[in-house]
């Protein structure tokens, strides 16, 4: 089909001498505005996108909700069940351990990033450093596990392509009658026609956003607003304006194809091909390229490798040297006569010798993904989908980066809780043969863990995402531009 091909030409113009680009702009606005509420295929294409645009938002803020209140509810849970074990040695709470839950950004429903695929806890306890767990993609059968919709991908892939049926015939269609001339002679700028012509498709685009701003503000204000930073109007901010510049580029896009195509068949495929390749092509290439250029090692091989050095303990020599040292410092001839318990430093000193060993291999593995981010964040100098992506999912801490910042402070806490615990049970040796044990007093003592995401750092926010995005945007209408003054100049037949 040709969704305009009936577009509005030269007659909404009045040929006056001091008419101002604004004045052309405006009643551009207004026939193209006219012409499409008649055409049936607009009103299809717009009730089409925005019943699947509300689908996506309303399961987007049922999901954020519902795991929400799911991912407290057990937060809660784990705090009561973590004062509540009763009294025991220090060493078998740190065994008992206890469970982070990750918090969820409102942000992360309109753009869900990996949050599907990395798991939603992770469980904090003595000589280990766990994956996460409950991961939702594992409990999604079929192909819910490969493609679900968001509200963030029907603005990155099905509004343009909404915008390209809409908008391909803009000048084509004129072209084709043989209408250009007759543009031309009415001495409107083309530019202001152009202008206003993208802007009418670029409201037909933010329609589909509408049901995901609904949402999202039903769930802040049911949820009380809480988010898990402290720049969340800033974010949110970012959030809407990145959007915008996407879709500004892809109206850019539409208006100079359709300007420089002969026929209405070469503009639409031209369009096509274009938003396949930037949309679909593109992103999954750069995910591809990335795996192979920061391979990741299987989590069997990983766990066997981290298991395998794990199995090695610490020097028995530099134990045993310390363990002297520390004889000789209270002048005590066997460690049951210390003042202090040797199983805690001994404890603690396994917890240290664990620690190193975690941090070689998650080191390297963060590493790797980390590499993996940054080819990602290249894609988006060639690909606006790519650019948009990254950015969207960066702001709403749905991407790799701010699930390893959580996965760093959720180990943090663990050695905090080790440290602590073991420390508590250093300070209180064992009494004839009774074993120390610690009560309520001390598992309410360990700090509870309240992660907050850090703040937006601008300048890694700008050169890798903002400024690829900005830059396909100031190409795209700088083509559009170059397009039409070749229409305006009459180049172009």
């Amino acid at each position: 089909m040709q969704a305009n091909s009936n577009a509005i030409t030269s007659p909404a113009l009045p040929r006056v001498p001091d008419r101002t680009w604004l004045r052309a702009f405006a009643g551009a606005w207004q026939a193209d505005w006219r012409a499409r509420r008649r055409d049936w295929r607009v009103a299809a294409v717009l009730a089409l996108g925005l019943a699947l645009a509300g689908c996506a938002a309303l399961l987007a803020a049922l999901d954020l909700q519902q795991t929400r209140a799911a991912r407290a509810g057990a937060a809660q849970a784990e705090s009561q069940r973590w004062v509540g074990q009763g009294s025991k040695n220090p060493h078998s709470a740190a065994h008992y351990g206890v469970y982070a839950f990750k918090p969820l950004a409102t942000l992360a429903a309109l753009d869900p990033g990996v949050e599907r695929y990395v798991g939603a806890g992770i469980w904090l306890e003595a000589h280990k450093q766990n994956d996460m767990v409950y991961r939702p993609a594992a409990d999604t059968p079929g192909a819910g596990r490969q493609f679900r919709l968001s509200p963030a991908l029907v603005l990155q892939v099905l509004a343009p392509a909404a915008m390209i049926f809409l908008g391909f015939g803009m000048f084509a269609a004129e072209r084709e009658r043989g209408m250009l001339a007759a543009l031309r002679l009415s001495g409107a700028p083309p530019g202001a026609i152009a202008s206003a012509r993208a802007a009418v498709l670029l409201c037909f685009a933010l329609l589909l956003s509408v049901p995901a701003c609904c949402a999202i503000a039903a769930v802040k204000f049911l949820d009380g607003g809480v988010e898990p930073y402290a720049d969340a109007g800033t974010r949110a901010l970012l959030f809407c304006a990145g959007w915008l510049v996407y879709l500004v580029t892809w109206a850019a896009l539409v208006a100079a194809v359709s300007a420089w195509a002969p026929t209405l068949r070469a503009s639409l495929a031209v369009l096509v091909a274009a938003w396949t390749v930037f949309t679909l092509v593109l992103p999954r290439a750069a995910i591809e390229l990335a795996q192979a250029a920061a391979p990741l090692p299987s989590m069997q091989a990983f766990r066997q490798a981290l298991d395998e050095e794990l199995g090695m303990p610490d020097d028995p020599a530099d134990a045993a040297r310390y363990q002297r040292r520390l004889l000789a410092q209270y002048g005590a001839s066997d460690v049951r006569d210390l003042p202090v318990n040797w199983t805690g430093i001994a404890q603690q000193r396994s917890e240290e010798h664990g620690n190193a060993v975690f941090d070689r291999h998650y080191g390297a593995l963060f590493d790797a993904m980390r590499r993996q981010d940054d080819a990602m964040a290249l894609a988006g100098w060639l690909s606006p989908a790519a650019a948009a992506g990254t950015l969207s999912a960066s702001l709403a801490a749905s991407d790799t980066a701010a699930h390893l910042e959580f996965v760093h402070a959720a180990e943090q806490q663990r050695r905090l809780m080790q440290v602590l615990l073991n420390g508590d049970l250093a300070e209180h040796p064992d009494h004839a043969g009774a074993k120390y044990e610690a009560d309520a007093a001390l598992w309410r003592s360990i700090p509870p863990f309240d992660f907050r995401y850090a703040p937006l750092d601008w300048p890694e926010l700008a050169a890798r995402q903002l400024l690829p995005l900005l830059a396909g945007c100031t190409a795209a209408l700088a083509l559009a531009g170059a397009m039409l003054r070749r229409l305006r100049l009459g180049s172009v037949a």
